[in-house]
This record gives structure tokens, C-alpha cells and sequence, in this order.
């Protein structure tokens, strides 16, 4: 095999095994998934539920919690703490138990009546850990003044450690545990990277349809065929690894609201109707001309539908559409760019193999026809 000629082939195959043994054997950092309530109000003694991923003060004390009953509290050593972004000052927890099941804690908290100067204010709870670092939620808790908490809004207690941040570790090989998306973070190595395939297949097609109306050498046709056939297939499986990201992130398979989605349907449907278009000529040469036309015209359309469209829109749920925050901002750090990179260039490295082998079978069906 000429190396130089196939090397695409050694670049899908070697990255993507990267990418797959990688994206699933490495482990996400530990983080705050949840908290309830939400709600609270101040002048009275209040429990937290906190669902903790991978923390590893939980597993250090896994023996020793599995060998409690159930309605038993496992007391740990650390505490969880309320800040208000508003309003310098915090409260910390009075103690954190462990319910009973792996992973759940609950942190007490004393809001006396006569205490407390608590203003109605968003805050966010961390867990300090016994080595100085946090564990944080933003923005996870709504804390108000209750009707029976007479003292007045003043300011709380000043503390030097009001606005804590998450610390930042060293470099490590984990992935980040981002709220919502917990594992299936893991997704962003297939469902993006085949649409960049799906966009770069169709953008080399539109390339090899204007060297056919330029030319009119009918390989430049049949590798825009190949290469159309294969984005639709990049476009397909996107959609599916898309359906089941949105079912665990948006709890719907297809949210109809959002524009990029929309955006996704017109223009699949466009190049459908491109092999539609195709099958109905017979004439090598007029089916050549009229294709290649209707894969230029298209291609510009399709990137405004789900790139351009988006981006102007009021509301999206999409990272980066409609007003969002895009990806790269906060989930997108160092160990997962070690990944995400290599997952791009593989699945387009692989498609553009795919079609090139489309391309040799056409090819011998052209042969046969001819003798």
C-alpha cells in the first residue's frame, strides 16, 4: 500500500481509535450535579441534599459507608458553604453528613431568627474539601428573608473569602463534570465532529461540481456524487447522536423550537431531494450538468440554514446560537481539546475514505456498463 496515497486511511483509523479508547476510558472530574431544595428562606434550621459525582473524600470512605445501615449518617470531613455574588459574605454549614446513599450528602445550616442578615439574593454552594480546594455550583440556590425574620437588611458579615472560585488544578487527564451534561459530555467527540464532517464532505462536493461544469470530466461528478451520498450519511448519524444528546440534556428527541434544528431538516431534505433529482436521468452527461448546478446552489443555502440562521436568532438552544454561551467557553478545556481535535480531523479522515471507495465502485460499475 502507497503510504503517501492512503495516508487519510492511517490518520482515520489511528485517531479515531485514539478518540473512542480515550473519550471513554478517562473519567470526569468530581463536581456538584445537584442541589434541592432551590428555595430557601432564612429563621430557620435547614438541610441540603447535594448529589456529588466521582468526589474522591466519597470513595476513600466507601467501605465504611457500604457497611452502614441506611438510615444511619456518615459525618465527612468537610463543609459546605452558600455565597452571595451580590452581597459580600457567607454561611457555612454547621456540619455535612452522608445520606446513606453513594454519592448524596446533606450539609445543616443554623438561619436563626435573630441572626441572620440575609438579603433575598442567588447563591452558590461549594464544598470545601480537606485539601483546600472547592467543589462548586453557581447561582444553585435562591436565599431569602422569611415574613418572621425581623432584623434588617443589612450587610452581612464581611468576609475575605466571599467570592471563592472554583481553584483551578493542575493539568490532569480528566475530563470536566459540567451541570446538565455529566457524562454525556463525552458526546461532543462524535455528534460534532460529524457534522464537521458532513459540512466538509459537502463543501469538497461543491468543489468537484464546479470542476465538472468547468471541465466536464464525469469522475469530477462521480466523486461529487460519492462525496454527497457519504455527508448525508455523516448528516444522519449527527442527527441521531444529536436526538440522543438532546433526550438527556432538553428531555425532548427533537426540540421543534429550535432554529438550528429547523435549519437541519430544510437542508437535509434539499440534498434528499438532490438523489431524487438524480435518479430520474438516465443521460450520464445531463444528469452531470443539472447535479453539479443544483450541489452549488444548495451548499451556500445549507451553511446559512445551520451556521448563519442560528446565530441571528432571538432564542436557541444550541452553545453558541441564538444568544447561548458557546461550547468552548466553559466545557471545552485542555483534556477534552486532546480529544476533540483528533475526533474532528479522524471522522472526516474516515468519511472521505468512505467515499472514495464509493467513488471506486462506481467507477467499475461505469467499466462494466461499457463492455
Amino acid at each position: 500500500m502507497n503510504l503517501k496515497q492512503h495516508w487519510y486511511k492511517w490518520v482515520a483509523a489511528i485517531f479515531l481509535m485514539y478518540v473512542v479508547l480515550g473519550g471513554l476510558y478517562l473519567p470526569l472530574k468530581p463536581g456538584i450535579t445537584a442541589v434541592t431544595p432551590v428555595r430557601l428562606e432564612s429563621g430557620n434550621n435547614i438541610s441540603i441534599k447535594l448529589n456529588v459525582y466521582n468526589a474522591p473524600w466519597l470513595r476513600d470512605n466507601t467501605s465504611a459507608v457500604e457497611s452502614l445501615p441506611k438510615q444511619e449518617e456518615f459525618q465527612i470531613p468537610a463543609k459546605v458553604i452558600l455565597v452571595s455574588k451580590g452581597v459580600e459574605g457567607r454561611w457555612e454549614s454547621q456540619k455535612i453528613e452522608f445520606s446513606g446513599n453513594h454519592g448524596q450528602l446533606i450539609a445543616l445550616f443554623d438561619f436563626k431568627m435573630g441572626k441572620s442578615k440575609i438579603p433575598n439574593d442567588n447563591y452558590s454552594v461549594f464544598i470545601e474539601l480537606s485539601n483546600g480546594k472547592y467543589l462548586g455550583l453557581p447561582d444553585a440556590i435562591f436565599l431569602g428573608r422569611s415574613a418572621g425574620d425581623t432584623v434588617g437588611v443589612s450587610t452581612m458579615t464581611s468576609s475575605s473569602n466571599a467570592n471563592i472560585a472554583v481553584e483551578q488544578e493542575s493539568f490532569e487527564m480528566k475530563f470536566p463534570n459540567r451541570v446538565v451534561l455529566n457524562e454525556s459530555v463525552r458526546n461532543l467527540f462524535y455528534h460534532v465532529p460529524m457534522w464537521f464532517a458532513m459540512l466538509a464532505l459537502l463543501g469538497i462536493a461543491a468543489w468537484y461540481a464546479l470542476k465538472y461544469l468547468r471541465f466536464s470530466n464525469l469522475e469530477d461528478d462521480i466523486m461529487a456524487d460519492a462525496l454527497i451520498r457519504v455527508g448525508i450519511l455523516a448528516g444522519i448519524l449527527g442527527c441521531i447522536t444529536g436526538a440522543t444528546w438532546a433526550r438527556v440534556t432538553w428531555q425532548s428527541w427533537w426540540p421543534a423550537a429550535d432554529p438550528k434544528l429547523n435549519g437541519v431538516a430544510i437542508g437535509m431534505t434539499m440534498y434528499m431531494a438532490y438523489l431524487l433529482l438524480r435518479s430520474t436521468m438516465n443521460d450520464p452527461y445531463q444528469r452531470a450538468r443539472i447535479t453539479s448546478v443544483y450541489s452549488v446552489f444548495i451548499f451556500p443555502i445549507f451553511i446559512a440554514l445551520i451556521v448563519i440562521m442560528p446565530k441571528l436568532s432571538p432564542n436557541s438552544l444550541h452553545p453558541g446560537s441564538g444568544g447561548t454561551v458557546g461550547f468552548n467557553k466553559y466545557d471545552l478545556d485542555s483534556t477534552m481539546r486532546l480529544f476533540f481535535y483528533p475526533a474532528v480531523i479522524g471522522w472526516i479522515a474516515l468519511f472521505y475514505w468512505i467515499a472514495n471507495l464509493r467513488l471506486r465502485i462506481a467507477q467499475l460499475n461505469e467499466k462494466q456498463l461499457n463492455k
